[in-house]
């Protein structure tokens, strides 16, 4: 009993340990945006959920923007780096505000961010629970949209969709928070893969409208922050067809032209070392043949671990080797949430040259 006792103890030793290197509870992601509504006078909260709770930041420099842009962190409470992006590009917005990007962002957009978006379910996995992907409910919340929803009962690869569209108090929220604002641009950010997705993910139909465009900013920034990133329409990248998702819901049925997915971390591919080395030049040399090969390595391995499709079952990893699979270690941490907070601003730049 006491040895059993020892090695729960210490396993729970490693997991406090290396969730509190860097990452943030929920608890201090709320009194981090509480801390940022004081110091920046164009950053302001509101409550898009009370129950759950699920703060909403608003940011608005002047009321005569041009552009509306949504960000949407923290849909599945293991992808832990994702809102931790997000708080890393509020904090640079705020205190890096003359540097020229922030400031033509500030000048040009009026901004929406929903950090965390399954609060109840993050807090499970800042206990432990590092391969938890659903809400409360075990619903995936990214399949409980009204876009071409369809139910799905999986508890085990957890993909259940819920018993009918918008049926979890989550997606509501963000369903709520996105009809009132209205953006021009709406990005909902994952990690388990390398990815920048355009519509659709129901179904491999390219997206009707605004396509090339879209594609013109994720090959700019893929080329300057992610050159490992599968790019493209989402079911068509992931192999698989994920009915209910968010981003076909801001797409189809908010008509936001433009509607991204990204994916910003894969356990088994190191991006820092792959920027720095610019290693990927060598892959631009190869033959048609040896490219298509090349991809279809890189997809057989990315695809199971999609923010849409998830195949893999929360029993296949142990809770340590989610964590690593889903989100930088410490030393790592600053490099990823910086790299990210650069290309959500490329994003936001390019959709401006593009509308000119």
């Amino acid at each position: 009993m006491k040895i059993a006792i020892l090695v729960i103890l210490s396993l729970s030793l490693v997991f406090a340990t290396k969730f509190s290197s860097k990452y943030h509870t929920t608890a201090e992601l709320n009194e981090e945006l509480e801390s940022l509504s004081r110091s920046c006078s164009f950053l302001s909260l509101s409550n898009a959920s009370d129950s759950p709770l699920i703060k909403e930041v608003n940011i608005n420099s002047n009321q005569n923007k041009k552009y509306r842009a949504y960000i949407l962190f923290g849909e599945h409470p293991r992808e832990l780096i994702s809102p931790e992006s997000g708080i890393h590009f509020l904090n640079d917005l705020c205190f890096e505000k003359t540097d020229p990007k922030n400031k033509q962002i500030l000048d040009d957009f009026e901004l929406r961010l929903i950090l965390n978006a399954n609060p109840l379910s993050r807090q499970k996995v800042e206990g432990g629970e590092y391969c938890l992907r659903e809400n409360e409910n075990g619903v995936d919340i990214n399949r409980n949209y009204d876009a071409h929803w369809e139910k799905v009962q999986d508890d085990v690869r957890q993909v259940t969709s819920g018993p009918n569209p918008f049926s979890e108090p989550e997606t509501r929220a963000v369903r709520d928070s996105l009809k009132s604002f209205n953006p021009d641009i709406f990005l909902t950010v994952h990690s388990g893969t390398l990815g920048m997705f355009t519509p659709h993910a129901y179904s491999t139909d390219a997206a009707e409208q605004n396509e090339e465009k879209m594609m013109d900013i994720l090959n700019d920034i893929s080329g300057k922050y992610c050159p490992s990133c599968d790019v493209g329409v989402a079911s068509q990248a992931i192999g698989y067809l994920a009915p209910g998702s968010c981003v076909d819901y801001a797409y189809d049925e908010l008509k936001i032209r433009y509607s991204f997915a990204f994916e910003i971390y894969h356990g088994s591919i190191n991006l820092e070392e792959q920027l720095k080395s610019r290693t990927h030049s060598s892959f631009l040399q190869l033959t048609g043949q040896q490219q298509q090969s090349a991809k279809n390595k890189k997809f057989e391995h990315n695809k199971n671990h999609s923010c849409f499709l998830q195949t893999s079952s929360k029993y296949d990893m142990s809770k340590e080797e989610c964590f690593d699979y889903f989100n930088p270690d410490s030393s790592q941490y600053d490099w990823y949430v910086q790299n990210w907070t650069e290309a959500y601003q490329e994003m936001l730049l390019k959709l401006v040259q593009e509308e000119k």
